[in-house]
C-alpha cells in the first residue's frame, strides 16, 4: 500500500543532528502549494533552539489564514473574514450599510451557528426560500449574493470543495410595471400639494412648507431624492444664460459615525453630472435663495428644519403624508425620477432620458424607468390589404 501524501501546505518529522559542540542542525521536508516536496533547515546552539527556529520559518511561509478557515468554521465566523476582504473594496456607505443589515438581520440568525461543512446546497436552499417567503424576493437575492461571496472565500481556502450557491434554486426578480406620472397628473399633484402645504391655522413646519419644492427638483433633473437633498448653492448657477445645477454628491445615513453625511459621489459615477434647469426649477431656486430664514452655514438648498442635513428617510415619511392627503398614495419619491425618464423617451428618444438619468445602458432606462404604453405601431394601411376583395 503508497504511503499518503503529506498535506499541502504541510511537513513531515523534522530531524535534529548536532553537527559540533555548540552546533545543531534541525531539517523538515514541507509540500508546498504546487505539490512539490522542498527540504529546509536552521541551526542554532541548541536542537530546541534550532527546531524552534525551523518552525518559525515554516510557519512564516504559509498564508495567514490557511490554517483558520476550516470546514469546521461555523459560517458567523467566516461572516467575519469575508467583511474584512468585503471592506478592502471600498464600497459606498449606503452599500456597506445594506450588506450589513442583510447579514445582521437575516444571515447569522438563520445560518450563522452552520459550520461551512453543514452548509450544503439543500440546507441554504430552505433558507433562501424561508426569506424569500417572509421578506420577499429581492432581501432573498441580497442575501444569496452575500452567502455566494463568503462561500466563495471558504472554497478558495480549501474550506469546501465548491461553492453550493450555485446549485440552490433561482429567486426569481419580481418584475413589476413601470409606472409614471402623465402630464395632466403632474400638474393636478403640484397644484393639490401646493394647496396642502400652505397654513391651516395650525402650526407648519419648515417641512410641510417645502415639500412641493423638493419634489419640483426632482421631476426638474430626474436626481434621486438623496441627490436632491445635498445639493449645495455652490452647485447652483443661476446667473448663466441657462441655469443649471450639478449632482456632486447624495444624502447617506452613516449608523454611529454621526448619522447623516454628504457623500462626496452620487449613486453612479454617470450620476455626477450639470443639468440645465426649465424655468419653474429656476423661479423655485430664486424664492429659496432670497428666503433669509433657509441660509445655513452647510450651504443647502434644502436643509432640515434645523439647518442640517435633511434625512431622505424623514423626507419619505412627509411625503406619505402629502400624497396621502392629496390622492396620490401610489407615488413614491422615485416615481418622479420614472416620470422624468418616461417623457423624455416617448419625447425626445431612449437615449435623451438614458442621458439625463445618468445610467449606464439605454436597456435600464427603458426596463425600469419608462412606462409602457401597451400601443401597437399605427399599420392600418398596410393590413387593409387583407380586408380588400378579390380581383
Amino acid at each position: 500500500m503508497s504511503r499518503a501524501k503529506t498535506p499541502l501546505g504541510t511537513w513531515g518529522k523534522i530531524t535534529r543532528r548536532k553537527l559540533g559542540p555548540t552546533t545543531w542542525r534541525a531539517r523538515a521536508t514541507m509540500r508546498g502549494y504546487d505539490g512539490k516536496p522542498r527540504m529546509y533547515q536552521m541551526t542554532g546552539p541548541t536542537g530546541a533552539q534550532a527546531e524552534a527556529g525551523l518552525l518559525a520559518k515554516l510557519n512564516a511561509m504559509l498564508p495567514p489564514t490557511d490554517d483558520v478557515i476550516s470546514p469546521d468554521m461555523v459560517m458567523s465566523e467566516l461572516a467575519k473574514f469575508w467583511w474584512l476582504e468585503f471592506e478592502d473594496l471600498k464600497r459606498a456607505a449606503n452599500t456597506r450599510r445594506r450588506y450589513r443589515e442583510i447579514i445582521d438581520t437575516y444571515i447569522l440568525p438563520g445560518v450563522g451557528n452552520l459550520t461551512i461543512r453543514e452548509a450544503n446546497v439543500s440546507t441554504l436552499d430552505k433558507f433562501l426560500k424561508g426569506v424569500r417567503t417572509k421578506h420577499g424576493n429581492a432581501t432573498a437575492k441580497m442575501s444569496k449574493t452575500l452567502l455566494t461571496g463568503m462561500l466563495s472565500l471558504a472554497t478558495r481556502h480549501g474550506a469546501a470543495a465548491a461553492n453550493p450557491l450555485r446549485e440552490v434554486a433561482r429567486i426569481p426578480t419580481s418584475t413589476k410595471e413601470v409606472r409614471a406620472l402623465t402630464i395632466d397628473e403632474v400638474a393636478k399633484l403640484r397644484h393639490d400639494v401646493y394647496a396642502w402645504q400652505q397654513p391651516t391655522g395650525r402650526q407648519n413646519g419648515l417641512h410641510e412648507k417645502d415639500i412641493l419644492d423638493v419634489v419640483d427638483m426632482m421631476l426638474a433633473t430626474g436626481a434621486r431624492i438623496g441627490e436632491a437633498l445635498a445639493i449645495r448653492w455652490s452647485d447652483v448657477d443661476l446667473a448663466a444664460e441657462k441655469p443649471t445645477v450639478t449632482v456632486r454628491g447624495t444624502v447617506i445615513d452613516v449608523r454611529g459615525k454621526n448619522g447623516l453625511r454628504i457623500q462626496d459621489h452620487p449613486k453612479s459615477a454617470n450620476s455626477r453630472q450639470r443639468y440645465f434647469l426649465p424655468l419653474f426649477a429656476v423661479e423655485m431656486l430664486r424664492r429659496r435663495q432670497a428666503d433669509p430664514v433657509r441660509q445655513n452655514d452647510l450651504d443647502l438648498v434644502f436643509p432640515s428644519t434645523t439647518l442640517t442635513i435633511r434625512d431622505p428617510n424623514g423626507f419619505r415619511k412627509q411625503w406619505r403624508e402629502a400624497r396621502k392627503a392629496v390622492g396620490f398614495e401610489w407615488v413614491t419619491p422615485h416615481t418622479f425620477r420614472k416620470s422624468v425618464g418616461t417623457i423624455l423617451a416617448n419625447t425626445q428618444g431612449m437615449a435623451a432620458a438614458t442621458a439625463q438619468l445618468g445610467h449606464s445602458s439605454e436597456q435600464i432606462t427603458s426596463k425600469h424607468y419608462v412606462q409602457k404604453t401597451h400601443e401597437a405601431p399605427d399599420n392600418t394601411e398596410v393590413l387593409q390589404v387583407f380586408g380588400e376583395k378579390p380581383k
